[in-house]
């Protein structure tokens, strides 16, 4: 593996192979507290909401809050079990799926389990097992033999791949971590599937399904590096997973995915199921942490219609609304109406530049952070510098932005 991948990487072994952990079962995730001793959102006492070991400090989930009360909101809301159990997720997911748009893609959902060829010798599936056994051999870093012959043999290896899945890992998520590595950094077999590219991808839509939540979560992050429509619509299921791990990384797969045919259908059902009030109170939150995740400021006009809701959906309108507009209005619901109506034709980026001088020093730093994921500049801004010196840089991003429309980028 290159410096490309260890650039990412905040877990990688110091002294492979010596250091490898063997792949845990269900059984060797986190164990039961005793009862009133979880820490809240942890776990339900049916032990299946579960999450990966946080890191100690704030996490790199982070970048995805520019408004940081609005993520700690969010990991507190969505810990909290639907109140009619797994009815309500499984209505959720109905909903969504109806209303996802996939019709066009191919093998969406339904990958087949690609029987062994006829053709080849009897002791080719002992082989391939053989060598999936010996890719956990090898450190991160480290060249694998079996890797090569294994892309070598042709796509003929990967049902029994998948079989093996997700291999001797050299990460564990129930270990404290910073954030997830890329899924070619997970284990020797991940990076053979990786490696096969868009021919790998039926078969991780066969493992997003799993009934396992380990291999779940490390096939989003195999996703993640597989950028393809036939993986949208078991992502979008994955949001909604009882696993509060694989709900997230569900999300860092689908940021990937922002290109990707059928993402925009999956933002419109996002959209309806966050204001659904025929669906229980945590998949319309999942809904609303999706939308804010992949900014889609198309959402917008739709939220301002939730800001009445009442318990915490209102209050996570809000919080949405402020972050993707960096505006204000609290719960009025005519000012925003008056602003949308006024601001809806121009680019989100635009919203923001606008914001960099607002009255409210949270909402320019809310601004001035998402300014700074989109563009990978600051040019010097501070919330709390001098006005003069705010508008000054304010019209440098105008004239980044109109650099950056003129030559089509």
């Amino acid at each position: 593996m290159g410096p490309e991948d260890k650039k990412g990487s905040t877990y990688l072994i110091k002294n492979a192979p010596s250091d490898r952990v063997d792949a845990p079962s269900p059984s060797d995730g986190p164990k039961s507290a005793p009862p009133g001793s979880e820490p809240p959102g942890s776990e339900a006492p049916d032990g299946r909401w579960r999450t990966s070991s946080p890191p100690p400090g704030e996490s790199l989930e982070a970048k995805w809050w520019p408004d940081r009360e609005l993520g700690k909101a969010f990991r507190r809301w969505t810990g909290i079990p639907p109140a009619r159990g797994d009815h309500a997720r499984a209505v959720a997911m109905k909903f969504l799926v109806e209303r996802l748009n996939v019709g066009g893609l191919t093998a969406v959902g339904s990958a087949p389990r690609t029987p062994l060829p006829i053709v080849e010798p009897p002791d080719f599936a002992a082989r391939v097992r053989t060598m999936a056994v010996q890719l956990g051999m090898h450190g991160p870093n480290e060249e694998a033999p079996e890797h090569t012959a294994l892309l070598a043999m042709g796509e003929d290896v990967l049902p029994i791949l998948r079989d093996f899945f997700p291999g001797r890992l050299w990460f564990n998520r129930w270990e404290p971590h910073v954030q997830p590595p890329r899924g070619g950094s997970v284990s020797g077999l991940c990076r053979t599937l990786v490696a096969f590219g868009n021919r790998a991808a039926p078969y991780i839509v066969e493992l997003l399904k799993s009934e396992d939540p380990e291999t779940r979560y490390y096939a989003t992050l195999v996703a993640a590096e597989l950028p393809h429509p036939v993986l949208v619509e078991p992502l979008a299921a994955t949001l909604f997973d009882d696993d509060q791990g694989v709900s997230r990384s569900a999300l860092y797969a689908l940021e990937v995915f922002d290109e990707q045919e059928g993402v925009e259908g999956l933002k419109e059902s996002l959209r309806a199921l966050a204001v659904a009030s025929d669906t229980d109170q945590r998949s319309r939150l999942l809904a609303m942490r999706a939308l804010a995740v992949l900014r889609d400021e198309q959402c917008v006009e739709a939220l301002i219609s939730a800001l009445s809701e009442r318990s915490v959906l209102g209050e996570a309108a809000w919080r949405v609304l402020r972050m993707l507009t960096a505006q204000d209005f609290g719960d009025r619901e005519p000012d925003w109406r008056t602003w949308f109506s006024d601001n809806a034709g121009r680019s989100r980026v635009e919203w923001l530049i606008d914001s960099l001088d607002h009255e409210d020093p949270e909402i320019r730093a809310i601004a001035s952070r998402d300014l700074l994921r989109a563009s990978a500049q600051d040019y010097g801004y501070r919330v709390n510098m001098p006005r003069d010196d705010r508008r000054a840089i304010r019209e440098r991003y105008r004239l980044w932005w109109s650099g950056r429309n003129d030559s089509g980028n």
